[in-house]
């Protein structure tokens, strides 16, 4: 069942937190996740400011640590808009408490200004550091963080690619742990709004007794499953599906695409956006202007997955038409 799976997942993360080895007093000497062990490179900001990786941007910290690069035609984005998903939930507590890092795996091109421009097309908000610094040793500070893939391990996608998944964890604590951009948000807000503050953080809510626990629901399809944590962050299906109120959205509200575009060209889309864009499509450039010049992601979805997302979206737009009517009744 989803609910058992979900909760299966957070308390394998849990596990996960409790099983790293404790840290003792931050930055201290024989400090077994302090300044011996994380590279204190020089990094410089999107903002043109030179910080070092330990002393100014983790020390003491709670923060969510991923590597990038703002010509990434595949995963990056969709990761980026993630966080921003997650940061949202978060609220101002990113940049009090929680910090997060976003480190460029192409510093020769991607220098502070590009990094502006990219962290402004998201519209992130305060307390997320973009950064650029010397490319050896930003891929040494990767192979320390067990973020480092090999480029002859994926040909196919290039020398840049790279391990996609997120290192989150609290300096202070020594307590430290890989996630995926794919999982869902809320676990992902949970790690680190409650997690690796060793649960000293007030919960929103109060608990309640397993009496008043919502009733199971049904396990969404395959094409819910696949919007949720492949298309949500960026893309919305009529009102009620936002995810970054007060921020403006990265990508169109989908509600009815299938009826607007034509499914042969949906299907294509879906499956190869960065062939689409690359051969000049004229649907695909439109849209790339009109959003920002924000590419579509290539999120690999093989033809029974594309089939599964279209059908879920005829059926979500079908149900928020149906909503919109009844509240006009």
């Amino acid at each position: 069942m989803h609910f058992i799976r979900a909760l299966t997942a957070l308390l394998v993360s849990i596990a996960t937190l409790l099983a790293m080895p404790a840290a003792r007093a931050a930055g201290s000497g024989g400090d077994a996740w302090g300044s011996n062990y994380f590279p204190n490179i020089l990094l410089t900001n999107q903002d043109g400011k030179q910080v070092r990786f330990f002393d100014d941007l983790i020390k003491g910290k709670v923060v969510a640590i991923n590597f990038i690069f703002t010509g990434c035609s595949a995963a990056c984005s969709m990761e980026t808009a993630r966080l921003r998903h997650v940061q949202e939930m978060l609220g101002d507590r990113v940049g009090k408490d929680i910090f997060f890092i976003s480190i460029s795996i192409d510093p020769d091109n991607d220098t502070p200004e590009a990094l502006k421009a990219y962290a402004e097309k998201f519209d992130v908000g305060p307390g997320w550091s973009f950064l650029t610094g010397n490319a050896d040793e930003i891929l040494k500070l990767r192979a320390r963080l067990g973020l480092y893939m090999p480029p002859e391990k994926s040909k196919a996608l290039g020398p840049l690619d790279h391990d996609i998944s997120l290192i989150i964890g609290n300096q202070a604590t020594g307590r430290w742990m890989k996630a995926s951009p794919m999982e869902n948000p809320k676990l992902l807000a949970f790690n680190l709004g409650e997690s690796l503050h060793n649960h000293k953080v007030a919960r929103t809510k109060q608990a309640i007794s397993y009496t008043e626990a919502p009733v199971n629901q049904a396990r969404p399809s395959r094409g819910e499953e696949l919007f949720r944590t492949r298309c949500l962050s960026c893309h919305s299906i009529g009102p009620g599906m936002e995810v970054a109120k007060g921020r403006k959205p990265i990508g169109p509200d989908l509600a009815n695409v299938t009826k607007i575009r034509e499914r042969s060209w949906l299907a294509r889309w879906l499956k190869e956006p960065d062939v689409m864009l690359a051969q000049k499509d004229p649907i695909a450039i439109a849209l790339y202007n009109q959003w920002n010049k924000l590419a579509m992601p290539n999120l690999k979805l093989d033809d029974k997955e594309v089939a599964q997302l279209l059908n879920f979206l005829d059926e979500a737009s079908a149900a928020a038409a149906a909503t919109a009517a009844a509240k006009k009744q």
